[in-house]
């Protein structure tokens, strides 16, 4: 007969992990390796012959951390009819440091604030809430404590989360298929890493992601996936609907390549049905190299990385030099401009009038100019990967001059309703133009919201925004000012907390939370981001902060009122 445990003063049962530090630059720091190293996980242990309900509990929570064949050690812990009801690919919750088990004569609780889940795909989301988990401790017939209340799915610490799982971008094509879209996600790390990354790939895009990609493929099974000896990742696929065709087959294997690449061991990749001989791709044969298919970049390497600013109501290139920043006119037919755009090839231009009532266009190398669009207050415009320039008013309007020059509403889904509901006051898309950033304002602050394009025939709408949180406490409240795009999957964020203003570097899922400076700066209004050319932020005293490393800026003074890259 089982008998409930009773625990007297065994608070702290946590105290062999290490914690989070509570102070200095890091606010939130999830592992996030440029490089993937599918060989580190933690090993857990078996429960003890005789072991205490706190070591038990312990043991169950750093084996929930650790990915294992069906979670085996993880049930080693649990009573034989808990274990049977356990599951485990549920998902994951994400539990703020610094809250351990307290055990009591009613039992053993984990009363916690969520700061983040992992759903059954591994895609990560920012999350409130709490748990408060009894683990339900009984005594089976050998007098050895077990669990028979375990939580759904896993429960995991911040810290045990930063340790044991690794960060895995996953990549789908955008609409076209001349570029890809990364879809990051979370694995154990460890053996299970490889697998869940080209599971990925094969399952498909988030239910998030998924409406504004190239149609998925025909559904195809995962049979298996091993490296050899030499770093082929080789791939073993079921088929479930038919056989694939030639750009089927180019597409999916351009996609495993990409997201494979950041792993150590793996140097080539090679895929096949299972019981089949390995595909042979035109002009590529069976071995794929893991740094194949540059044109898929979901960064346009074909960009300008230029400088640009408004100096005087007019559009100029900036240009760092000894004595300060030089400026080099451009776009002569613009003249009088409060901001300004440059498209990606650096051929047109944009610019918003003094009075920000139109928004005019003029090529940049010859005069002229031609009035696109009118508005009530227009702001900073913005040029899509996908030709369109992007625009948003005072109002929190947002509209878009498409490529063959109709000018069309966006609609901005997720906002809210009511005296909620949110105004979008500036906006930057991503290198891939699917995904958009947006500053959203409320009466209470700013934010930085994560929206999806959708692209119609002739309609452009904004769908499923998602709100990311930049504070660290609830008595710590930033506002949002500026964002960017620091690369592919990473945003720049320009947020004040009423004292001082700083960068923050932010994953798109908000996984990742850290302030990269400047410190001590009060009067920062404007940033100029992209990826792979240092982050310039201006200050509204008259100069040009630029990135060197994290909390290393060096400023210049500047003339510019706006300063921007292309797109």
């Amino acid at each position: 007969m089982r008998r409930r445990a009773f625990l007297i003063g065994a608070a702290g049962l946590l105290t062999g992990c290490a914690s989070v530090p509570t102070s200095g630059p890091v606010i939130r720091v999830s592992a996030d390796p440029d490089r993937i190293n599918p060989g580190v996980e933690i090993a857990p242990a078996p429960p003890g012959r005789d072991a205490t309900p706190s070591e038990v509990v312990e043991g169950f929570l750093h084996a929930m951390a650790s990915w294992q064949p069906d979670y085996r050690l993880a049930r080693a812990y649990l009573t034989p009819e808990a274990d049977a009801e356990w599951n485990p690919g549920i998902g994951v919750r994400i539990y703020a440091e610094g809250n351990p088990v307290v055990a009591s004569e009613a039992g053993a609780v984990l009363t916690a604030p969520v700061v983040g889940t992992l759903d059954n795909v591994g895609a990560y989301r920012q999350s409130t809430g709490q748990i408060d988990h009894d683990f339900g401790l009984v005594a089976d017939t050998e007098g050895q404590w077990r669990i028979d209340h375990p939580p759904d799915g896993l429960i995991v610490s911040e810290y045990l989360f930063t340790s044991a799982f690794t960060r895995v971008v996953v990549y789908f094509f955008a609409p076209g298929r001349h570029w890809l879209v990364p879809d990051p996600r979370y694995f154990p790390r460890g053996s299970y890493a490889l697998e869940g990354a080209v599971r990925s790939v094969v399952s498909g895009a988030t239910a998030w992601l998924a409406p504004g990609l190239d149609p998925a493929l025909p559904p195809v099974g995962l049979e298996s996936v091993r490296i050899d000896v030499d770093g082929v990742a080789q791939v073993t696929l079921r088929r479930t609907a038919g056989d694939l065709t030639p750009v089927e087959r180019l597409d999916l294997v351009t996609r495993l390549v990409w997201t494979l690449r950041p792993f150590d061991n793996v140097a080539a990749v090679e895929v096949r049905w299972a019981g089949g001989p390995p595909w042979q791709l035109d002009g590529l044969g069976r071995l794929v190299a893991i740094d194949a298919f540059a044109d898929a970049d979901p960064q346009d390497r074909q960009a300008s990385r230029q400088l640009f600013g408004v100096v005087a109501g007019r559009l100029v290139r900036l240009v760092e030099a000894p004595g300060g920043i030089d400026s080099i006119e451009a776009a002569p037919g613009l003249e009088a401009v409060s901001y300004a755009a440059v498209r990606g090839d650096a051929l047109t231009a944009a610019g918003v009038n003094a009075d920000r009532s139109q928004l005019l266009v003029a090529p940049m190398a010859q005069p002229g100019v031609e009035p696109v669009a009118s508005g009530i207050g227009l702001r900073r415009p913005h040029y899509a990967r996908q030709g369109e320039l992007w625009f948003v008013d005072d109002r929190g309007s947002v509209g878009a001059l498409l490529p063959d020059g109709t000018v069309v509403a966006v609609p901005v889904g997720g906002l809210g309703t009511g005296s909620a509901e949110g105004r979008v006051s500036a906006l930057r898309l991503a290198p891939d133009g699917v995904r958009v950033a947006l500053v959203i304002e409320r009466p209470g602050g700013s934010t930085v919201g994560l929206g999806l394009v959708i692209r119609g025939a002739g309609t452009l709408a904004v769908e499923g925004v998602r709100e990311l949180t930049v504070s660290d406490s609830e008595l710590a409240q930033r506002s949002v000012r500026d964002v960017g795009w620091r690369s592919a999957d990473t945003l720049l964020v320009l947020a004040g907390d009423g004292r001082s203003t700083s960068v923050m570097s932010v994953a798109q899922d908000g996984s990742t939370l850290a302030p990269i400076g400047p410190t001590g700066e009060d009067a920062l209004v404007e940033l100029a981001v992209a990826p792979g050319v240092p982050a310039m932020v201006r200050s509204t005293r008259g100069e040009l902060l630029r990135y060197n490393a994290d909390f290393r800026w060096s400023s210049q003074p500047s003339v510019a009122t706006s300063v921007f890259y292309p797109g």
